[in-house]
């Protein structure tokens, strides 16, 4: 049974690694050490232990183990080597009694590599796993004033308050207008009763993103920029106990208000990309 997960997870990644060639790119996982060789940062910082997002998973800390895996975790290692023998063992592990022992990863522009815990992060993401608990260390890039840069800062600062990770904008001002939109005080510390409220919202807010009703909204922005639209079009006091129906109703209220306003030559998204 898990022979046949681990034959499974390896023939995907071998067309996924075949893929990769083909476009030109390596077939295997990014490597942190080859990233920061041709960057400039400013140090580490301790994060300690925190549950992390699998899809910001990227790559390994270093080249060592990189050639075991495709770009998205999965196995290339031949089935009779020790590698399958120890995959398949944590996948029975994980279909037992679950994955718990924390990985070790390296944090950098909101993006993971891992350190220790390779094969863990290949079974969870194998069967589905939404995220990870992890200790981190977070590297910090170099301020030089780019945007990116701008934005990674303004992220650290409001990982400072709410220790919310999966959040990414597309543009400078939006963590504090999040961090306003929530009803918070510009350096307030979230609860962890808040986060855990906050979470339950983004996470139906994010199943739905992407139907067909939104695509309209979602062309330029990313999930949080699309949230954070959706909280100061409607107000997070009433969005957080939104029904999921009426969360796509609100969807489809947004819709609207963006067609009229292109049916006025106006721009509908200027008002969030632009403030």
């Amino acid at each position: 049974m898990y022979l046949e997960e681990y034959r499974k997870a390896r023939q995907m990644g071998q067309k996924e690694a075949k893929r990769s060639q083909a476009r030109g790119g390596s077939p295997y996982l990014p490597v942190l050490d080859e990233i920061l060789a041709v960057e400039t940062t400013c140090g580490e910082v301790d994060l300690g232990l925190a549950e992390i997002p699998i899809e910001l998973i990227v790559g390994t800390r270093s080249a060592g183990r990189s050639k075991a895996f495709s770009h998205s975790f999965l196995p290339l290692m031949e089935e009779d080597s020790e590698f399958c023998h120890k995959w398949t063992s944590l996948c029975k592990a994980h279909m037992d009694s679950g994955i718990t022992d924390p990985i070790k990863v390296y944090e950098y522009m909101h993006t993971f590599y891992v350190v220790e815990g390779h094969k863990r992060v290949s079974v969870l993401r194998w069967f589905g796993a939404v995220s990870v608990p992890a200790e981190v260390t977070r590297i910090l890039p170099a301020k030089d004033g780019s945007r990116a840069s701008n934005i990674y800062y303004e992220f650290v600062d409001f990982y400072q308050l709410s220790k919310i990770n999966y959040l990414w904008f597309s543009g400078t001002g939006r963590f504090a207008r999040l961090q306003e939109a929530a009803g918070k005080a510009p350096d307030e510390v979230w609860t962890d009763d808040e986060r855990r409220k906050f979470y339950s919202f983004y996470s139906r807010f994010s199943a739905l993103y992407g139907d067909k009703e939104s695509k309209e909204l979602s062309t330029r922005l990313t999930v949080a920029d699309a949230m954070l639209l959706y909280l100061e079009f409607f107000g997070y006091d009433q969005v957080k106990s939104f029904t999921q129906s009426e969360l796509k109703d609100g969807f489809l209220q947004l819709h609207k208000a963006f067609s009229v306003k292109k049916s006025q030559g106006l721009n509908p998204l200027k008002g969030l990309l632009n403030r």
